[in-house]
């Protein structure tokens, strides 16, 4: 959320967003209108004063303020609460009093001081210092996200009510734009005006969009909807079975309308979505299961709908343009686009005022100290990556990266420390750039467009495999669907992640022999023939989560095959933590660790977390506290009391182990290993660096002779380059992967393997068990973004040494790179 937030004054906010003529109105007769609003007493002492207050008066039209802070949306498995809202004559959320996100026209917060004031017009981030002020704004952007998942709108109120003191809010994709404070109080004129001219606008001026038709019941849509809900189903008729089970009766359905500039306008009968990337600022997509209404796509009537806001940049490419050119190049393995557009006109406008801002304003960044940003579609959120977005809505110890970014700043445990250093580092750079001493400065916000792209396949999520084999089976596919695009279209997906890949499950109407892996998501994707034209975006590109080292270290550089082929391998081991027998004792701990940490690394932004890189430096998947992971045929029986997680792990017998060990250890990960071996090479005389363990390592293939050891620098440097080879292509990953599962599937186990899903939902780094507190300081939040990922840094823990000289090795390589 760091620089997606921008203050302006009240009459440039109200004249700038809701431009209404309202000379009429005679607001004179309210002068007195919020004096019974009681504002030295509880929170909700507040609620029933004001809301009476408007409600008694003519300003608000059709619609009527409602106290919802007592009961939450039933919907709503996270059971949040709004204090209040500005809701429709009717809506069920008035007589309840409950809130009711799929109706709410305003939401509104109501603190007792300004102590809890989410906006701060005097920093550069437009993020407040204080931890209750940043909790604060977390508090109010889960509200603004949920509206957002719950209705079709570009873009939605808020007001913040602060004692006598109120301030208003503007979200769309871009950021939030915020009013300055006015005692509302002193000025009832200013919180009349606002919710007159909100409630007379026209619904598009309210955020509404018109291509979403809500379906209410009696009309036809309902009825052709009820009708399928009522339809005998086929056992393997998975497509038609989620449908239903999405046309839940506590969520809106919705006709959804698709402009195609070469078929025209399509419609679609949508219910809840089957992803929905939580957060307000970025790209916010949102996936369905939708049954056409329009006729010519094809046999049947299930198509996959995906409504994202998309970067606008000149070079950027439509993503529907992308998979029609994937598809007539016969790229395997991929979706096939049906329509695709823009919808009508839907744009952001909060970055349009970030670029006329002032100098030093609080959008406006520090040219070549500016965060790289990951460039990320938060399309599955796993629970990891679920606290991840929670920790940095949240805000209450997220540095928020610019004062960091501006030179060391201490991230000791005492928060109220940092702070005030945020507080001065803050000053000197408002009055340095007020003064003119500082480099050009330029926004952050991004211009966003409203998009819906329709493929043909609906597929399932890769966390659904049912069973290790297939599991590796998908991931092969889609690494064809790589190699396809690399070689016949000159094509880089560049966003390998376990959200892009699905899987299509053998049933009696499409006819599939065996399950199909797909490879999806190709609206980061870049031409080979560009990659010469340098960055589209000043971040990085993809998934924070499954980014290689190399990536994650350099964000300018270029993604290569072996970067995408290291993400696959990522992708991989995501899913075996999760849902595979293995030996980690604490699966939350190292998903965090391997997937979500990152280390601050000065003025240059954040690099690869620890773990990651001690397991590409060793070759050898391991916890933190340096125990290595064996993934097992089956779940041993439960110990009769819990194990220390810094305990050594029980051994494992060979018979006991599953296929997959193979797949990860010997020698994928080996060749991901002595590709960093070679690009940053290491002292003779490094101790823990592990190379004589990874020689012996390498026997992956016919053509490479087992190690014993002993080779000389010149031999030992020759087996390293012959093993980062095999990834400098396909070819060789393919064939590991085809081998492992389907020569040799009489090896691996059944169903048996597949699990429920090991990672506690309440897992959350800052609460982490004692034992772990003995062995480490507080972890510190990560920062991952719906729309960017931000991981934080974090203080090394066991193998400390073999780590920092890791990270000592990649940092000094920089100029290399």
């Amino acid at each position: 959320m760091s620089h997606k937030l921008l203050g302006l004054p009240y009459d440039e906010w109200i004249d700038a967003f809701l431009p209404m003529d309202d000379s009429e109105v005679d607001y004179m007769q309210y002068n007195r209108l919020f004096d019974g609003v009681v504002v030295d007493g509880k929170e909700s002492d507040m609620y029933e004063p004001l809301v009476n207050a408007l409600n008694g008066t003519d300003i608000l039209g059709d619609f009527v303020l409602a106290e919802t802070y007592a009961r939450y949306d039933k919907s709503d498995k996270d059971k949040k609460k709004a204090d209040g809202g500005m809701y429709p004559k009717g809506s069920s959320a008035i007589e309840q009093k409950r809130t009711d996100w799929a109706t709410v026209e305003v939401f509104i917060e109501c603190k007792t001081n300004d102590s809890g004031d989410p906006y701060d017009e005097s920093t550069l981030s437009g993020i407040p210092y204080a931890e209750t002020r940043r909790d604060a704004l977390g508090q109010i952007t889960t509200y603004a996200s949920t509206v957002f998942e719950y209705q079709h709108l570009t873009h939605h109120f808020g007001v913040v009510v602060l004692g006598s003191q109120a301030r208003l809010g503007r979200w769309d994709h871009s950021g939030i734009v915020f009013s300055y404070k006015f005692d509302y109080k002193e000025e009832p004129a200013k919180l009349a005006r606002f919710f007159w001219r909100v409630a007379h606008a026209t619904p598009e001026a309210r955020g509404h969009d018109f291509t979403a038709t809500r379906i209410l019941p009696g009309s036809a849509d309902y009825k052709t909807l009820e009708a399928w809900k009522a339809k005998e189903l086929a056992d393997d008729d998975y497509v038609a079975r989620r449908f239903i089970k999405s046309l839940t009766e506590h969520r809106p359905w919705w006709r959804l309308t698709v402009a195609d500039s070469k078929h025209g306008k399509k419609d679609f009968l949508v219910g809840q979505p089957t992803f929905a990337a939580s957060g307000v600022v970025g790209r916010c997509t949102r996936g369905y299961i939708a049954l056409s209404v329009s006729s010519g796509h094809g046999d049947s009537p299930f198509v996959y709908l995906k409504d994202c806001w998309r970067v606008v940049h000149e070079r950027s490419e439509l993503e529907g343009d992308i998979l029609s050119y994937l598809n007539g190049k016969g790229v395997a393995n991929i979706p096939t686009a049906l329509y695709h557009g823009d919808v009508e006109d839907h744009r952001t406008i909060s970055q349009d005022f970030c670029k006329c801002a002032k100098a030093g304003c609080v959008s406006e960044v520090v040219e070549g100290t500016e965060d790289h940003v990951v460039e990320q579609d938060e399309k599955e959120k796993s629970p990891v990556e679920e606290w991840a977005q929670a920790s940095d809505e949240n805000l209450g110890k997220v540095s928020g990266g610019t004062w960091e970014a501006t030179g060391a700043i201490s991230s000791g445990p005492n928060y109220q420390s940092r702070e005030s250093q945020y507080e001065e580092r803050s000053n000197d750079l408002r009055t340095d750039a007020v003064a003119g001493n500082l480099p050009a400065l330029r926004c952050r916000m991004k211009a966003h467009r409203h998009y819906r792209l329709v493929v043909e396949e609906v597929g399932l999520p890769l966390q659904e495999f049912p069973c290790g084999r297939i599991l590796v089976w998908a991931i092969r596919d889609a690494v064809i669907a790589h190699q396809d695009a690399y070689t016949k279209a000159r094509v880089m997906h560049r966003d390998i992640s376990v959200g892009n890949i699905l899987i299509i499950p053998p049933n009696s109407k499409n006819k599939k022999a065996t399950h199909q892996g797909l490879l999806a998501d190709w609206e980061l994707s870049k031409r080979l023939d560009d990659y010469a034209a340098g960055a589209r975006h000043p971040d990085r590109t993809g998934t924070w989560q499954f980014m290689s080292v190399h990536i994650q270290d350099f964000p300018e550089a270029q993604v290569e095959i072996a970067d995408e082929l290291e993400s696959f391998l990522h992708v991989m081991i995501y899913c075996a933590i999760r849902y595979l027998p293995h030996t980690c004792e604490d699966v939350g701990d190292f998903m965090y660790h391997f997937f979500d940490d990152g280390v601050r690394q000065g003025n240059a932004g954040y690099t690869c977390g620890a773990l990651k890189r001690m397991v590409v430096d060793t070759g050898i998947l391991k916890t933190l506290s340096n125990w290595p992971v064996t993934f097992l045929r089956r779940p041993r029986a439960p110990d009769p009391k819990p194990r220390n997680p810094l305990e050594r792990p029980l051994e494992v017998s060979t018979k006991d182990m599953h296929p997959i060990n193979g797949v990860i250890m010997t020698p994928l990960l080996q060749c991901i290993t002595a590709r960093y071996r070679l690009l940053y090479p290491q002292p003779r005389n490094d101790e823990g660096s592990g190379v004589k363990e990874l020689l012996a390592s390498c026997n992956g293939s016919d053509d490479d002779e087992p190690s014993n050891g002993n080779e000389d620098p010149l031999g030992a440097q020759n087996k390293l380059k012959s093993q980062s080879k095999k990834i400098e292509t396909h070819k060789y990953m393919i064939k590991l992967l085809s081998t492992a599962s389907d020569a040799n599937a009489h090896l691996w186990p059944g169903p048996e393997d597949r699990l429920a899903d090991q990672l506690d939902p309440t897992f959350h780094p800052d609460k982490q068990k004692k034992i772990r507190e003995q062995r480490a300081a507080p972890a510190a939040k990560p920062g991952p973004q719906p729309a960017s990922k931000r991981p934080r840094s974090t203080t090394p823990t066991a193998d400390s040494g073999e780590q920092q000289l890791a990270s000592k090795r990649l940092r000094g390589s920089a100029s290399r790179a």
